[in-house]
């Protein structure tokens, strides 16, 4: 057999899967039991335990000294060609030489063996054990020149967090590797064709699910129709222009339109092709009743659509609790695609969602599809982990309580509204906002209306700020914020993991429409949160306060709005305060802290009038230079949503603690931009509360780690923006003035 040894760090169960499948499953058994060596593995959180510890594997845990440790000794104590598989299933970027370790894994498998290496390329550097090492495009070869070996596949798994790297290789001496079509890996659901009780059989629904999609051909006349799961043909013979239907093993028994091809792939392997011509904008996913395949699927249709794309799940309602089991035993059967409904609902509240009482188990319609949007790609281990939590679908969904039927005045309205947005080629959010309003008093799929969206959006990201967020919070409200109507612009909290995070209802009660959101897998680094918030934002011009601990003056957003007018591509900006004497780095040495900031705040009537700040601030290090010079950071940074997407967003490779030099990086890479116009607000700026923040206020801030990290990934030093700006506004008196003494502080300027 082509004996299969994994290290791995957190691969996604389809990249096990893939390996077990092309590796390992077609080739010839010659063991009764193959021996399977999990080397530092987990008894319950390796997903490679999923696939292998079953019959006819005989699957062992075994952690020799070193392997998931330092890896000084790393030799595992086995005799050579003892065993058939080996896995490493956690610990590929955790041994101090892992290049000493793949040799020893090649050591003890026969001669045909292979060693296929998870590695990351991204997520938290952790200490215990430590995490040393990220791999990316070339890692593999060097490797596999290092251990004298084969390198046999080697492809990038694009679900995060890690975003592994997964390498295959066998021995120098092993025999070449038959090839024939693989099976279905173990575990794979099959056709039941006994059927069940008729309870655990019965079907609901108002109409035919064909006869909704053949309303919806009709209607939306798709460009380009994709279906994931072909099967009989019966969905994609309705198609009226070009199509594409994708089945590893259709069974087609209708005639097909000549516009209509069959491709006999699984949709995994087909993504991973390319499509380069494929830009669908009407797809059906009816393939593997799994929620992690259903989740693939839209993941990967959405990165190749076209402007306005819609996509069509079927069955998200199970009619009976049995007919949700990933083991099937139904002939009426939905798997657990239910949980991708609830998966959508958390993971991307910037979609338009539609649940459909089709026969004979729903189906789900989503918009506003944003291919620049890495949100299910960076939490997509996350996701399905949450998911699962959720053993058995609720009663509501049995019931089908959200549902709307396929002939209300509803769904009339929202096709209505999706032809003409999907004529105008209009953006993402404004899909969103436009099917928002079209179901406004239809309470929809129960996510929040709007009645055509918000022109500004700003993201600000939270971590145990119990004490400052509200003050930041108050200070973005349409009470304190001038010359800019309520409707116009949104304020996005996402709380960042917080242990103690800030009361809701005493944010709210400052700013009733305040959007909160919580991170269900938080980060050490703000990266991850930005980019969740850049998703959700529904603004055309955008801002990110990666410091929730930043208060803001009070024309911030007008001024930010207003701007954004001179120029189609603007890079807004604006310099930064600290609260108290000097940089706080150094006025906590002269005895500054929270109590004192506390009086001084509560003295200064800031409430009254947002601008007072100014008399009680001191220059930040980044903005030493004063109003007339750039600063080498931007701490409330505003573009365009388009220019967000362009520029990818927040570089997700910054894991350091508070994102290390993240924050620089991004607004130097945003002024670099040499078709935007770089504009600095005058007399508008964001002032810095004490909270004990690992660099702003740390007395010994990690800045050689945050050094050697941007050196890491941009290969230079730092390197401040250069560029000649314009200024817009005017200083306010309170910004004229030098600062004078309060409450017995001496507010000198550094």
């Amino acid at each position: 057999m082509a004996n299969v040894a994994v290290a791995r760090r957190g691969p996604s169960l389809a990249s096990v899967a893939h390996c077990h499948r092309c590796y390992l499953a077609g080739a010839v058994v010659q063991n009764a039991a193959p021996v399977v060596l999990d080397i530092a593995g987990s008894d319950d959180a390796s997903p490679w335990r999923e696939v292998f510890d079953r019959p006819p594997f005989a699957y062992r845990i075994n952690d020799p000294a070193g392997a998931g440790s330092s890896g000084a000794s790393c030799r595992i104590p086995l005799a050579d060609a003892s065993v058939d598989i080996v896995l490493a299933s956690q610990s590929a970027d955790h041994p101090d030489f892992i290049w000493r370790v793949i040799p020893e894994m090649l050591r003890v498998l026969r001669s045909d063996g292979c060693v296929a290496l998870a590695l990351p390329s991204s997520g938290l550097i952790h200490r215990l054990p430590g995490g040393r090492y990220r791999f990316f495009a070339n890692a593999c070869e060097a490797l596999a020149e290092f251990a004298g070996c084969q390198l046999l596949a080697d492809w990038p798994d694009g679900r995060g967090p890690w975003h592994d790297r997964v390498g295959v290789f066998r021995r120098a001496d092993a025999p070449p590797l038959a090839n024939p079509p693989p099976p279905p890996p173990p575990g794979s659901p099959v056709w039941n064709d006994v059927a069940a009780g008729a309870e655990e059989e019965t079907v609901r629904g108002a109409v035919p699910y064909l006869e909704l999609l053949s309303r919806l051909q009709a209607e939306l006349s798709p460009a380009h129709y994709l279906e994931i799961g072909v099967r009989t043909g019966s969905s994609l013979a309705l198609a009226r222009g070009r199509a594409t239907g994708i089945d590893p093993d259709p069974s087609v028994d209708v005639p097909l339109p000549q516009t209509t091809e069959v491709v006999r792939l699984t949709s995994d392997a087909y993504f991973a092709g390319g499509m380069a011509n494929v830009h669908p904008d009407f797809a059906f996913i009816d393939g593997m009743h799994l929620v992690e395949n259903a989740l693939r699927d839209f993941m990967n249709i959405e990165r190749c659509a076209a402007p306005g794309a819609v996509v069509a799940i079927d069955d998200i309602f199970p009619n009976h609790t049995a007919q949700a089991e990933r083991d099937r035993r139904t002939r009426v059967w939905t798997g657990d695609v239910w949980r991708l409904v609830e998966i959508l609902r958390t993971w991307r509240p910037d979609l338009f969602l539609l649940p459909i009482d089709t026969a004979p188990t729903g189906l789900l319609l989503v918009a506003g599809l944003d291919p620049w949007s890495n949100v299910l790609w960076d939490a997509y281990c996350s996701a399905l982990r949450g998911a699962m939590e959720t053993p058995l679908p609720p009663s509501d969904v049995i019931a089908r309580q959200a549902a709307v039927a396929p002939g209300s005045d509803t769904l009339r309205r929202v096709i209505e509204t999706l032809k003409r947005v999907r004529a105008g080629r209009c953006p993402p959010r404004e899909v969103v906002a436009r099917l928002r309003e079209a179901t406004a008093t239809d309470n929809v799929s129960h996510q929040p209306v709007c009645s055509g969206g918000p022109r500004l959006s700003l993201v600000v990201i939270g971590y145990n700020m119990r004490r400052e967020l509200p003050r930041t919070i108050r200070s973005l409200s349409p009470a304190m914020q001038r010359d800019i109507d309520a409707r116009d612009y949104e304020v996005i909290l996402i709380d960042n993991g917080s242990t103690q995070p800030a009361d809701p209802d005493q944010l709210r009660a400052s700013f009733p429409g305040l959007a909160i959101y919580r991170m269900r897998n938080p980060t050490v680094s703000p990266v991850p949160a930005i980019n969740f918030g850049l998703s959700v934002a529904r603004g055309e011009l955008v801002g990110v306060c990666i410091d929730g601990a930043r208060m803001a003056s009070p024309g911030l957003l007008s001024k930010a709005l207003t701007a954004s007018r001179l120029h189609d591509r603007p890079v807004i900006g604006t310099i930064g305060f600290h609260l108290g004497p000097a940089v706080q780095s150094e006025s906590i040495k002269r005895g500054y802290n929270q109590a004192v900031e506390d009086a001084l705040l509560a003295r200064s009537g800031w409430e009254a009038d947002g601008y007072r700040l100014f008399a009680i601030s001191s220059f930040a290090a980044s903005s030493s230079g004063g109003w007339f010079a750039l600063p080498t950071e931007s701490n409330a940074l505003f573009l365009r949503a388009t220019h967000w997407r362009a520029l990818g967003g927040w570089d997700h490779r910054f894991v350091s603690p508070g994102g290390g030099f993240a924050n620089l990086d991004t607004w130097a890479r945003a002024c670099a931009d040499p078709s935007g116009s770089v504009i600095i607000l005058l007399g508008e700026a964001t002032f810095h509360q004490i909270h004990g923040g690992v660099a702003t206020n740390s007395l010994n801030p990690p800045m050689v780690l945050f050094h050697e990290e941007y050196m890491r990934l941009r290969g230079h030093a730092y390197r401040p923006p250069t560029r000649e700006p314009l200024f817009f506004g005017a200083l306010p008196d309170a910004a004229r003035k030098s600062p004078g003494p309060a409450a017995g502080v001496s507010l000198q300027r550094p």
